[in-house]
């Protein structure tokens, strides 16, 4: 249940206005006066959160000084650090990430429960986009709407965890990021895109009959098999959707005759960062089941970073169908560990790893053994050096613990891989 929210002084008030717009000297005169420096004013925003939003260093390192929590959330869950990512303040992320501050993945204080007032959005007055019309009726449109809203509700009820890199929008504070340990794949895929250098208002330039020929998604036929032709080129430059292809193509064939049409606008894929300046971007999924586009691809593209890349497919058998993997470098291999996949890939008492040589760019399956953490996916990974393991925590996974079908379940525990043995091993 949620906790009524106290109503704010005038002490508070007059502090809060201090901090955004008076001088330090009035700060330090107001802090002197013994003011609960923590107290929350609107929408639940403490006084460093205040500072960081009028992008003031000297009063965020002042407030610092004089006892300010950086990991006391607003009344949306956001910290002072998100709050310094969402106003693209380079220095209050770096001053706060030198601090050690959670960065999204393990607050210090329970999640708020967000009660969202949508009682202003009517439905009946939003349009349904172009690209759905002939695909659902107007009353499937009303009601999608209507799910969304029942989605948003549910969300606040129940917020989870996310992490804050997901939020930044300018390359600085995302390389801060990185140098913290931030797995570049949870950044936005417009930050990727900035990253990697692919142009936004680039254009097609595959013909018709380039897109005839490619559209149909395909497995490679060894490993690996270059597979770059001009309408795959196209996708990943551009970054549209399937739907978006099929419109300028004046394709008007049934969406599921042959299926979904290839495409770079991805969930789940895994981005990583190689020591030569290269990108490494692996698999994913567009959409979901109930698309007429949605597949799950098994590709691996290498980006050089100017715009430039080269794109390789394996045979099914090899490496099948791979999303919200984790994709973590150990020296010159990387290793895939966890998937989400089609149903009938998922395997009681399995953890799919494979590992891809940056040198060939092949890839192998890697037997493992011990305690497995089961068909897991949406975790995170990190190599540990000193002791040469990978050691994965978060997500969820498919468990078979019911009869019936499997259900997801969160991941509560935390598992550790020998790359030594290749034996799992679950940490008490």
């Amino acid at each position: 249940m949620t906790e009524p929210k106290k109503e704010m002084t005038q002490e508070i008030i007059r502090f809060h206005q201090v901090v955004e717009s008076g001088s330090l000297e009035e700060l330090q005169q107001e802090l002197e006066k013994g003011v609960d420096l923590n107290a929350p004013g609107q929408n639940g925003e403490s006084a460093l959160m205040i500072a960081i939003a009028a992008k003031d260093p000297e009063k965020m390192k002042l407030l610092l000084e004089q006892g300010a929590d950086p990991e006391l959330t607003d009344d949306y869950n956001a910290t002072a650090l998100r709050h310094a990512v969402q106003a693209d303040f380079v220095d209050g992320v770096r001053h706060l990430l030198t601090l050690g501050v959670d960065r999204g993945y393990h607050p210090k204080y329970p999640l708020k429960v967000i009660n969202y007032d949508l009682s202003w959005f009517d439905s009946e007055h939003v349009k349904m986009p172009d690209e759905f019309k002939g695909v659902m009726t107007d009353e499937e449109w009303k009601e999608s709407l209507e799910e969304t809203n029942k989605s948003v509700i549910e969300l606040g009820q129940s917020p989870t965890i996310e992490p804050i890199i997901g939020d930044v929008y300018s390359a600085e504070v995302l390389n801060l990021f990185l140098k913290a340990g931030d797995d570049l794949s949870q950044a936005s895929p417009e930050m990727q895109r900035l990253l990697l250098q692919l142009d936004d208002e680039a254009t097609f330039q595959a013909s018709a009959e380039d897109y005839r020929k490619n559209k149909t998604p395909r497995f490679g036929k060894t490993n690996p098999e270059r597979m770059d032709n001009p309408f795959w080129s196209d996708m990943i430059r551009i970054g549209c959707n399937a739907y978006q292809a099929r419109v300028h193509f004046k394709d008007d064939s049934a969406f599921d005759k042959p299926g979904a049409v290839w495409c770079f606008d991805r969930f789940g894929s895994t981005l990583t960062p190689i020591p030569d300046g290269r990108y490494v971007q692996i698999g994913g999924e567009h959409e979901d089941y109930y698309d007429p586009d949605f597949y799950i691809y098994n590709d691996v593209v290498i980006h050089d970073g100017q715009g430039n890349f080269e794109l390789y497919g394996y045979p099914k058998k090899v490496f099948p169908p791979t999303d919200f993997h984790t994709a973590t470098l150990v020296k010159e291999e990387i290793y895939l560990i966890g998937c989400l996949g089609y149903p009938e890939q998922r395997v009681n008492n399995q953890t799919p790893v494979y590992h891809l040589k940056t040198e060939t760019w092949e890839i192998e399956a890697v037997k493992t053994s011990g305690d497995l953490p089961g068909w897991v996916y949406r975790h995170r990974a990190s190599y540990v050096p000193q002791r040469n393991v990978i050691q994965i925590t978060g997500g969820e996974r498919q468990s078979w613990d019911k009869p019936g079908e499997p259900e997801l379940v969160t991941n509560e525990d935390t598992y550790e891989l020998d790359l030594s043995t290749f034996i799992w091993r679950k940490l008490d």
